[in-house]
């Protein structure tokens, strides 16, 4: 999501605020002689519904408290600027570890810890300068589809369940997996994600302390031509190969061997499918960055509702029943961190389908640091890297373009 242009008249900023909450609009969140606090998320129908049960459960273990749900369906990160501009933010807001840099000086100080989640990483990366800004509640690790049916086709053994392929083991699966022409080839591998490839190669967009753009070094090279090399060997396809398509429609239809890009949130589509016969298994290497949900409390909450908001991330991020509620059925919002709740996602589909990877590669997930004007600074990046090089719709050398990029992404880091 991309960060926004503030909007100056003050009657445009609450309506914008407000403007998709499928509750009534939240109050200022420094009211403090009240102990209800309002709570803004984002996501799709399904993911709604699991933050608004965590709410409804919180209410029910705290009688008398009440939680207004303000449900942004759209541009969540520009209204959620623009409510705080205005002094008309919720009191507490969901937010990404990926994207809190640029939201820190707005929330107040948590107190985590670390002891109660299932690895490190998890707290961690919702630490901006040291300190904590937002609770986890919940990871949104990747893991990697494979077609069951065409590897068996292939004579090829299935990846292990839990060891993950090297990326030269993975290239070779991936030729082996492909065959056909036009619109009835098979590609062996989906789409190859470049910043999910390269942090899989032991890469990273950028460096441990955010303070350079790394996607240019002699790794992100590397791995750029890793990306290039697969879809000129017609391994897996190019971006304009699947623009305006869906990759897991290709998978149900037979032409994925392995779909890469599989996340908490793909199982519902994925739960539709069982011709080809699929299974999960790790992302080769190792693997891809890991997204942390995370819960940030206005800076303006005070009083009884600061001692409300306080509660109510704790409650999220700790409780046992909160956490089953990121299932909603066979979606899920994301993998419950703690461990007395993470095989409740295991059990949303057979046992045979291995949901438990993404129990695994949430407790080996990697995670990138946060950076102010991530969107902007990357997304600049993005455009260069998609317009020019094979990685997107261009055809130039990516050893030529992606060093300049990766220099103008670091000097707008330094800005």
């Amino acid at each position: 999501m991309k960060l926004p242009n503030r909007l100056i008249p003050a009657v445009a900023a609450v309506l914008l605020a407000a403007g998709c909450a499928t509750s009534n609009p939240p109050a200022s969140s420094g009211s403090s002689d009240s102990a209800d606090i309002s709570f803004s998320f984002w996501g799709t129908n399904s993911e709604a519904a699991s933050l608004k049960a965590i709410a409804a459960a919180f209410e029910k273990a705290n009688p008398g408290t009440k939680v207004t749900t303000n449900w942004i369906q759209s541009d969540y990160e520009q209204k959620l600027q623009t409510s705080i501009a205005a002094g008309t933010q919720s009191t507490v807001m969901e937010i990404s570890n990926t994207s809190l840099a640029g939201f820190a000086p707005s929330f107040a100080e948590q107190q985590v810890d670390p002891g109660k989640f299932v690895q490190p990483n998890i707290s961690e990366s919702l630490k901006y300068d040291g300190k904590y800004y937002a609770m986890p509640f919940t990871a949104k690790p990747k893991v990697m589809a494979i077609n069951v049916d065409a590897f068996k086709a292939a004579g090829l053994p299935l990846p292990s369940a839990t060891t993950p392929l090297t990326l030269d083991e993975y290239q070779e699966i991936a030729a082996k997996l492909s065959h056909g022409e036009g619109k009835s080839r098979v590609y062996g591998a989906s789409n190859l994600w470049f910043k999910g490839w390269l942090t899989a190669a032991g890469g990273g967009f950028y460096n441990a302390d955010a303070t350079a753009c790394t996607f240019g070094d002699a790794q992100g090279l590397k791995t750029a031509q890793y990306v290039v090399d697969m879809q000129k060997n017609r391994s897996a396809p190019t971006s304009l190969d699947v623009q305006g398509q869906d990759q897991a429609q290709w998978f149900a239809a037979g032409r994925l061997g392995t779909f890469s890009d599989f996340g908490p949130w793909t199982i519902a589509d994925f739960a539709k499918i069982s011709k080809p016969d699929w299974t999960l298994v790790p992302v080769p290497g190792k693997g891809f960055p890991m997204e942390v949900g995370g819960l940030a409390i206005s800076k303006t909450a005070s009083g009884k509702q600061l001692e409300t908001a306080k509660k109510f991330v704790e409650f999220a991020s700790a409780n046992p029943d909160a956490q089953s509620q990121l299932i909603q059925g066979n979606t899920a919002l994301g993998v419950p961190i703690i461990a007395e709740s993470t095989g409740t996602l295991e059990k949303v589909l057979p046992a045979e389908r291995n949901l438990a990877a993404f129990t695994t590669a949430m407790k080996t997930g990697l995670v990138s640091p946060s950076v102010p004007r991530e969107a902007q600074i990357s997304g600049d990046a993005d455009k260069g890297i998609t317009s020019y090089t094979p990685l997107g719709s261009g055809k130039d050398d990516v050893a030529k373009i992606l060093p300049g990029l990766n220099d103008k992404c670091t000097a707008a880091l330094k800005q």
